[in-house]
């Protein structure tokens, strides 16, 4: 029985892939410890960053396990590459201390009756009291930021992609990465090119058999978009016969990289694409389709009145809230075609034919199982896919006209020499316009502002009713919102002979195509925002607080300092911030709906900020307001959109029904007949 047991562990030996290469560090293992040493509670950043992959944590022995497993890949890192500093920083227990915390400025100022005092004279004193405390506590956070910086430095090496200029240490263990220097592989280049060569390649290397060669070449195979492709001659037949390694058996990346991650190579990064057009001829600087792409979403941003000057720009292929809503749009849609191209066809962008193109279609709506993940996740996870599912006709009709505007741009910028897009035909006729039954009917509209008055009073309140209320009465987008300023309101005189001059206020709001328009806005609006700018600490009237962004991205009256310095009262919030404060709120509604109208509830669960737009026009319409009117208001570009909201016939047509269907109608029919 010993000797049958012995027996099938060494078959099972003999049959699981061999594992060559470093345990890898994703992003959540770098996001969980930078919470770690800055104190945060394990339990919530476990779950946020490593329950996908760990499981839950059980208990602390696990916990502190972890926390020393990463800190020590991450001072193994720098020791492999020289910087003994940076090792001795990550060796540091920099976590809060143990001891009372220091009181507040003003807690401490009136128990030492320094109420009257200036703020000078209170810090000077406070630092008399707690001079070496708060010098402990200064160095604490100076080696803190310092290890922070040295976490953020390692985690660019380690959590990034391979590259051939990449060291064999840097991905494979020490007595592999050691057996191939010592034969001349010293860098990832190096083995790409002993693998490619093909044959049996490894028996030129001292130590390396067939089972090690097949864990090397599916290492260099799991990277074939950065380290290039192999070709099929060059695989051993080791690898042909032993099964594919798992996630479990090696820890390999993810071939889906978010478009600021990806790094090709050359023949597939579009610096030698097919159909590339004359290089003296290119109005583009851009020599790769990544940054062919990154020119084309950058023309798609609209000028500021107040412009980021150009050496303070983000790059354009980074995650950055400075991207318009349709500059994001664009860059999801070139990233998941970058991929598809790369990944699918095993080609450049730059080089995707007619038949690609329609194939692409076809991938759109029916994905490989493989390209789809959970919606919403972090695009630095291993579990990141472009796609979450097969696309509508509609949101295809969408991907392919994306597609083909960027084709279009880079022929008429003279970097491609055609468009196969323009033959490629939607998958079916898609109908434009507004869902119009995504709205609030007058009754949930006053609910809403019930439910708005019995919130408790703060900044956040305050907020939250000037930006409910002028949504609801001028129809403005999230984002033409969240950009206006105190600066875009003005005061007007307008003449109306012979009747004496009509005064209002206005706001100009710049809305989509880059069009700007003018709204009226009621006096009661200016009344609310008035009092919010009071509690902000700015001049009630806009036309003294210049800048200042209408909705502030302060959330309570204590909140004056942030993790970067003072916070501007005169900031503005962001749209994902306003978002989902929008829907928190409306949450709130439809759990205290529940009970009473369950379909209400149910339509308030799914309410958004644009409902709000649908519900401005319906009752702007039903309030006899003129149809070309509220066309110019909201910013439509058709009158036939504004126009479907008008509900007029339908109600015509319901009362002539209900006539129809009526018992006495009935009965007036039944007697005809017998006459």
């Amino acid at each position: 029985m010993a000797s049958a047991t012995h027996s099938k562990r060494k078959l099972a030996d003999a049959t699981r892939p061999f594992v060559v290469t470093r345990s890898r560090l994703h992003r959540g293992h770098f996001a969980y410890l930078r919470g770690m040493v800055q104190g945060l509670a394990p339990s919530p950043l476990w779950e946020r960053y490593l329950a996908r992959d760990e499981g839950d944590s059980g208990d602390d022995a696990q916990v502190h396990r972890m926390s020393g497993w990463i800190r020590a890949q991450l001072i193994a890192a720098a020791v492999r590459g020289g910087d003994f500093g940076r090792a001795r920083l990550l060796r540091l227990d920099l976590a809060p201390p143990r001891e009372p915390a220091l009181p507040a400025l003003e807690d401490f100022a009136g128990e030492r009756g320094l109420g009257d005092a200036s703020e000078a004279e209170q810090l000077a004193a406070y630092e008399s009291a707690f001079g070496t405390a708060l010098a402990r506590q200064r160095r604490r956070t100076r080696l803190l930021h310092r290890q922070l910086d040295a976490i953020a430095a390692l985690e660019a090496q380690m959590a990034g992609q391979a590259t051939r200029e990449d060291g064999v240490e840097a991905w494979l263990i020490d007595s592999m990465a050691q057996r191939l220097v010592s034969a001349g592989v010293r860098t990832l280049g190096d083995l790409h090119a002993t693998i490619a060569a093909g044959g049996a390649w490894w028996r030129r290397l001292r130590g390396i058999g067939v089972t090690k060669a097949a864990a090397l070449e599916r290492f260099v195979a799991s990277h074939m978009a950065t380290l290039g492709p192999l070709p099929k001659s060059a695989y051993s037949e080791a690898v042909e016969a032993l099964p594919p390694a798992s996630a479990e058996d090696a820890a390999e990346v993810s071939p889906w990289m978010p478009l600021e991650r990806l790094a090709l190579a050359p023949e597939l990064d579009g610096s030698m694409g097919h159909f590339r057009a004359s290089r003296d001829r290119c109005l583009l600087d851009a020599s790769t389709d990544a940054e062919a792409i990154a020119a084309w979403i950058d023309a798609k941003g609209k000028a500021s009145a107040r412009p980021t000057p150009y050496a303070e720009r983000p790059g354009l292929l980074t995650d950055t809230p400075r991207l318009t809503y349709t500059q994001l749009a664009y860059k999801k849609e070139a990233e998941r075609l970058l991929l598809w191209a790369v990944l699918e066809r095993r080609k450049a962008l730059s080089s995707l034919t007619l038949e690609d193109a329609t194939a692409y279609r076809e991938f759109l709506l029916a994905p490989p199982p493989q390209w789809c993940g959970r919606p919403a996740q972090p695009r630095w996870k291993v579990s990141w896919r472009p796609l979450a599912g097969p696309l509508s006709p509609r949101s295809c009709t969408y991907a392919l006209a994306a597609a083909g505007n960027l084709f279009a741009f880079l022929v008429d910028q003279g970097y491609l020499v055609g468009n196969p897009w323009r033959a490629v035909a939607p998958p079916c006729a898609v109908e434009h316009g507004p869902d119009i039954r995504r709205g609030f009917s007058h009754a949930q509209w006053q609910f809403l502002r019930q439910q708005l008055d019995e919130l408790p009073p703060g900044l956040s309140a305050q907020r939250l009713e000037v930006a409910l209320h002028l949504l609801h009465d001028t129809g403005l987008r999230l984002g033409e919102l969240v950009a206006a300023t105190c600066e875009d309101l003005t005061w007007e005189c307008l003449p109306q002979p012979p009747k004496p001059p009509l005064e209002g206020w206005w706001l100009s709001v710049m809305g989509k195509g880059g069009r700007v328009r003018r709204v009226p806005v009621s006096t009661q609006w200016m009344t609310r925002l008035s009092q919010y700018l009071a509690a902000r600490g700015l001049p009630d009237d806009p036309r003294e607080a210049g800048e200042a962004a209408l909705l502030g991205s302060l959330a309570s009256y204590d909140r004056t300092v942030s993790a970067k310095g003072a916070a501007s009262p005169k900031s503005g919030i962001s749209a994902s911030s306003l978002h989902r404060q929008l829907k928190g709120f409306f949450q709130h509604c439809a759990l205290q709906s529940e009970a009473t109208d369950v379909v209400a509830a149910r339509a308030l669960r799914r309410a958004s900020c644009h409902w709000l737009r649908h519900t401005h026009v319906s009752h702007a319409l039903d309030a006899g307001v003129p149809v070309q009117i509220v066309q110019q208001n909201v910013g439509h570009a058709s009158l036939d959109t504004t126009t479907l909201y008008v509900r007029s016939e339908d109600v015509e047509r319901l009362i002539a029904m209900q006539k129809f269907w009526s018992p006495l109608a009935e009965e007036g029919r039944i007697k005809d007949v017998e006459y």
